[in-house]
């Protein structure tokens, strides 16, 4: 898909991280049950004359993505520039935008997936905690474009007067504390509750993995469920948690064992009316100082359901929920450096298929900055993500000018060796005041819709 797949290229790059998530990507071309997933209707991409095959608009889509510009526009210069399309084919975009309209949502969201199990294949012990994999879970919204389909899928907050805000989409995804990528995610509204979300994930978790997360996730039902397919779970405590705790042992400083109590018929509004929660639950409660300056919490109480102190001290646990803020990191990553805050497509189907195929993009980039590791000890918070997502363009731009293959390998390890170098400075301890320097526009914010102010306009 993006290197050709012949035997030289995978035998070279199956020492990479690289090497299994392309050979991913190409299933979803090659293997027939992959292409229908990716395909709305049978018929599309049939036509031999056609000049957007799957491969074509599957390359231009995430490179769009992938690119500062994300327009269709600059996306079909860039597949002309590249070779993709002949040099006589059309600028317009029509082609290009009812190609991408074929694309099914779902299919791509699988590619999310697929690509980030791919991508574990090359997490070894040392990347692990303690011998068990973490998911980091976390939720943020998303702005859309202001248009009739994208308000009634994902209305905009209720706060904001019709036609004066942007509608909003909810996404909650597991990320892997290992590599960054994400390995699965759910979307709904933003009036929809972000635990809801989370129990179309949690579903898919298998026994042993940690599920890692702030006060919003630490429910007592949440800790049931988990508990209940063998996962487990580590969050802050939430500060309601107050009535209906009993003290069963202690397990050193600030660290105890808790029987959590619930009322009878009391359960969540977000969780399905037959699940049955018992009255009590056994969790352990670890308490930790937090002493370094800027940090607005002083004092942080987890809860979890890992309750062996000897395989799980506390000291553990606390540097481990400290890690929990690598999310918020990654989320950055995405809705800032790769420019995902608000997507552009207009219809409800085409912002689920633009922000699968941002996640995909996201992950590739993931798998770029995990292989440095093998080229020196470089830890993988150190890397910068911005400095990939150049590199790897350039890269990229790169094949095209040759078909070498060595030439290709070499300049990935080149990619590698400057990214290993190129790495964020480490800096602890260091604080910030939460303030803006920059002053915003002196522009009136908008308090009426965009038509009653045009007709102001024309009166005045």
């Amino acid at each position: 898909m993006l290197v050709p797949f012949v035997d030289a290229v995978h035998r070279h790059l199956k020492s990479w991280a690289l090497g299994p998530v392309l050979q991913c990507l190409e299933r979803f071309l090659d293997e027939p049950t992959f292409r229908r997933t990716l395909i709305k209707k049978p018929t599309a991409f049939t036509r031999p004359q056609s000049l957007y095959s799957l491969p074509v608009t599957l390359k231009t889509f995430l490179f769009q993505c992938l690119a500062q510009d994300h327009s269709c526009r600059t996306a079909v210069a860039t597949a002309k520039d590249r070779g993709w399309l002949p040099p006589s084919a059309s600028p317009g975009t029509a082609a290009y935008c009812r190609a991408r309209d074929a694309l099914a949502a779902e299919g791509l969201q699988r590619a999310v997936e697929h690509t980030a199990e791919a991508l574990g294949t090359g997490v070894s012990d040392e990347h692990l905690w303690l011998g068990r994999a973490v998911h980091v879970v976390d939720g943020t919204g998303i702005a859309l474009p202001d248009t009739e389909a994208n308000q009634n899928a994902y209305p905009q907050p209720s706060g904001q007067k019709p036609g004066c805000g942007f509608p909003v989409l909810r996404l909650v995804a597991f990320m892997s504390l290992a590599s960054g990528a994400v390995s699965r995610y759910s979307i709904g509204t933003l009036h929809e509750h972000e635990q809801r979300l989370f129990q179309d994930l949690r579903a898919h978790l298998g026994a042993g993995e940690v599920v890692l997360g702030d006060r919003n996730f630490g429910t007592f039902a949440n800790l049931v469920l988990l508990k209940r397919q063998g996962a487990e779970g580590v969050f802050r405590r939430h500060q309601a948690r107050g009535a209906g705790v009993q003290n069963l042992k202690r397990l050193g400083k600030d660290d105890h064992l808790i029987r959590w109590h619930i009322r009878p018929h009391r359960a969540p509004v977000w969780l399905d009316a037959s699940v049955e929660l018992p009255l009590t639950l056994v969790v352990r409660e670890v308490t930790f100082q937090v002493t370094q300056p800027g940090f607005r919490t002083q004092s942080v109480t987890l809860v979890t359901t890992l309750l062996d102190a000897e395989s799980y001290p506390a000291e553990a646990l606390a540097e481990l929920y400290l890690r929990r803020w690598r999310m918020e990191l990654w989320l950055r990553d995405l809705k800032i450096t790769m420019d995902m805050d608000m997507l552009r497509t207009k219809t409800p189907a085409r912002v689920r298929a633009e922000l699968a195929m941002f996640l995909v993009g996201y992950n590739l980039m993931r798998t770029v900055m995990f292989d440095p590791f093998k080229v020196s000890k470089v830890r993988l918070e150190q890397l910068s993500f911005k400095s990939a997502l150049m590199r790897f363009g350039l890269w990229c731009t790169r094949l095209r000018r040759s078909t070498r293959i060595m030439e290709w390998l070499l300049g990935y390890q080149a990619l590698l060796n400057d990214l290993a170098r190129d790495f964020n400075p480490d800096r602890p301890g260091r604080y910030e005041p939460r303030v803006v320097k920059r002053r915003p526009k002196p522009f009136a914010r908008m308090q009426q819709p965009r038509q009653v102010l045009r007709e102001q306009l024309l009166r005045a």
